[in-house]
């Protein structure tokens, strides 16, 4: 009889089961609506797929009980108020659910940061958005003795839309039931965290203790970068090294005296913030230096004055030796053929002799130098390290013999 499409006298079978429902007092958040919908569904359609529906009908009043106790006991802070059934192929179960006793009214939402700076803070509300307005679409309107069971959800989805905006930090959320509900997030830091810091001020052309201020300044607004996940930093290292741009163009040194500053941050657990400062007018340096393993002027003093006009450097270095209480000169002139790059010429007085010198910047703190002394016919190779920007340790060796030399600058 099937196959002729001639209906069956013992009537048609359950196919699909649907579910609708609503509260009494008018409000079910949605994503909580949706969990009930789900659950109830899954219940109604093992009881019901597959049985006769002319069965349901004539034991309609025991299946309607059964279906409400069922829906009872799924349900945490919810009871069915009322309940009818449209009976079919295609069978419809609409319910009407009650609260016990009071449901969310408001919510206030607060969000934990653990140890996270203040200036930490800030970079991570940039991403963070409103949380509230989310949270009140899943709370507002709950029963109370339902937030158990909706915390999870409201979990669940804070964690996936921060997923994208804030995927450096896991959230986890407290909710505690009143008429004003309160939810705390938590951000839980995940990976390798930023433990130190440090700065340096680096400047060719002008003394670093002009820039003490400067340097304790950004040790303290870089310090609250500590506890940070190492990937946020990296993430926001562009607005931070923005920031700090800003910040370095209002300053007095750039407005009023022509300095560029250019901030560059290195971001790892340990995380440091390079300040190149440059006059584009004067030179004006000095350095002191110990030789070791070196028996001839050992001790030395020596002053950079000049002009900077681009790529090219005019300046006297002017040297004085304790040991022999002498002075020398040597008018300069520097060219900065690359980035990394600088060449340059000297004459020096009063011994008369001709250098040729190659600077070549070789890493963040690495750099080479060769001199000639044209006149003499000597050669001089260095390689140097700096090790902050008041010292600077480097090796050199020359025709006939080598040393260390630690050059402290002023």
């Amino acid at each position: 009889m099937a196959t002729l499409g001639i209906p069956s006298v013992y009537g048609t079978p359950v196919q699909t089961v649907h579910v609708d429902l609503h509260s009494t007092t008018g409000t079910i958040p949605t994503a909580l609506k949706a969990r009930m919908v789900a659950s109830i569904q899954g219940a109604a359609t093992y009881m019901f797929q597959g049985k006769e529906d002319y069965h349901i009908k004539e034991s309609l009043d025991a299946y309607t009980i059964a279906t409400t106790d069922v829906v009872d006991r799924i349900l945490y802070g919810y009871t069915v108020k009322t309940i009818s059934m449209d009976v079919g192929e295609s069978m419809s179960i609409h319910l009407a659910l009650e609260p016990y006793g009071k449901v969310v009214q408001s919510l206030e939402t607060k969000i934990n940061y653990g140890n996270i700076s203040p200036y930490g803070q800030s970079l991570m509300k940039t991403d963070l958005g409103s949380i509230q307005p989310r949270l009140e679409q899943m709370l507002l309107g709950a029963s109370l003795d339902s937030l158990d069971w909706i915390t999870p959800l409201a979990q669940k989805a804070v964690r996936t839309e921060l997923e994208g905006a804030l995927p450096e930090f896991t959230p986890q959320i407290d909710v505690v039931g009143g008429d004003t509900a309160k939810a705390t997030v938590y951000l839980v830091p995940n990976g390798n965290s930023v433990s130190r810091t440090a700065v340096t001020i680096q400047s060719n052309t002008l003394p670093s203790v002009f820039f003490y201020t400067l340097h304790q300044y950004y040790e303290k607004k870089l310090r609250q970068l500590e506890g940070l996940p190492v990937s946020f930093v990296r993430r926001h290292q562009m607005m931070i090294e923005k920031e700090i741009q800003g910040e370095l163009n209002k300053s007095r040194g750039v407005t009023q005296f022509g300095v560029t500053m250019i901030p560059t941050l290195e971001v790892g657990s340990e995380t440091t913030l390079q300040i190149h400062v440059d006059s584009s007018k004067y030179i004006l340096r000095g350095e002191g230096y110990l030789d070791m393993g070196r028996g001839v002027d050992s001790v030395g003093l020596r002053l950079y004055t000049g002009v900077h006009d681009g790529p090219h450097d005019w300046y006297v270095e002017t040297e004085f030796l304790p040991n022999r209480l002498e002075w020398s000169f040597k008018p300069s002139y520097g060219y900065q053929f690359t980035k990394e790059t600088k060449i340059g010429y000297q004459y020096g007085v009063p011994n008369h002799h001709q250098y040729g010198i190659v600077q070549q910047n070789i890493g963040n703190r690495w750099n080479a130098r060769y001199e000639r002394d044209m006149t003499a016919k000597a050669n001089e190779f260095a390689l140097s390290y700096d090790v902050h920007e008041y010292l600077r340790l480097e090796y050199v060796w020359g025709d006939h013999d080598r040393w260390l030399r630690l050059i402290g600058r002023i």
